[in-house]
């Protein structure tokens, strides 16, 4: 059974911090909540251990490794919990 799209639900922003709906925009351009619009995500590293460069395309923003190349920042902050 294929359930269409609704309006408004195709694509939802979480704040990488505390998961809570992004309206807003922090100074490199990653959506986050109005709590953590001062915030800077850290220095996250890849897989091999380079740090990552953040890049900010089309859909939004993602991380670039010279090795591994281009992750998003769902994988980004999967291979960095603390």
């Amino acid at each position: 059974m294929r359930i269409p799209k609704r309006y408004g639900q195709s694509q939802i922003n979480k704040c990488p911090f505390c998961e809570s709906h992004a309206t807003t925009a922090n100074a490199s351009g990653v959506p986050v909540c109005i709590k953590h619009k001062e915030s800077e995500l850290p220095n996250y590293k890849c897989v091999c251990g380079r740090y990552l460069m953040q890049m900010k395309g089309k859909f939004g923003i993602f991380f670039n490794c010279i090795n591994c190349g281009n992750l998003n920042l769902r994988k980004v902050m999967e291979i960095n919990q603390k």
